[in-house]
């Protein structure tokens, strides 16, 4: 059965519709919070959160782009809000939990991997959600377009601008 069709269930009164959407996509939901926010407890609480919002708000989705693009937007508004209270943390003081990265991922691609996520967290937020939609999700520019709303061109330029940077971060 398709998303649209456990949407329209879901609407139409049949929760276990919306338990099978989340049994569908829970997995690159966490993974993709874990890949950004590199602590497991927080991921978690992101992706309890985001399913809760997908679940008061689906009956609002308007089928006009893929259900799974507009479940990036709600996962990216969700993990920018964690990166900013974060932020807000440590700006007051508070320490920032450690990242916790699995031994497992050693390999020299990985690290690089890592590498530009950590570097990625120092550039301007819709650059930095570019790096990570293209780099670690393979999203082509026509869906990071529509999961961050601006036009095509325009995640290009933003992409481009954010490998400059990221170079120049990388020779220091």
């Amino acid at each position: 059965m398709e998303d649209k069709e456990l949407i329209q269930q879901f609407i139409a009164g049949n929760e276990n519709a919306f338990n099978e959407l989340v049994e569908r996509h829970q997995g690159w939901v966490s993974d993709f919070i874990n890949s950004m926010v590199k602590h497991t407890e927080d991921a978690e609480d992101i992706s309890q959160d985001v399913f809760v919002k997908i679940y008061f708000k689906l009956s609002s989705f308007r089928f006009e782009s893929e259900f799974k693009t507009w479940m990036y937007r709600i996962v990216m508004n969700h993990t920018n809000n964690h990166f900013r209270k974060q932020k807000l943390l440590s700006w007051f003081g508070f320490e920032l939990k450690s990242e916790t990265i699995d031994d497992c991922e050693t390999h020299a691609n990985i690290d690089l991997k890592l590498d530009i996520m950590n570097m990625s967290k120092k550039l301007p937020k819709m650059q930095r959600n570019i790096v990570l939609l293209r780099i670690y999700q393979d999203m082509p520019f026509k869906n990071i377009a529509q999961v961050l709303s601006v036009s095509e061109n325009s995640a290009k330029v933003s992409f481009h601008k954010a490998k400059s940077s990221l170079k120049g971060l990388i020779n220091e």
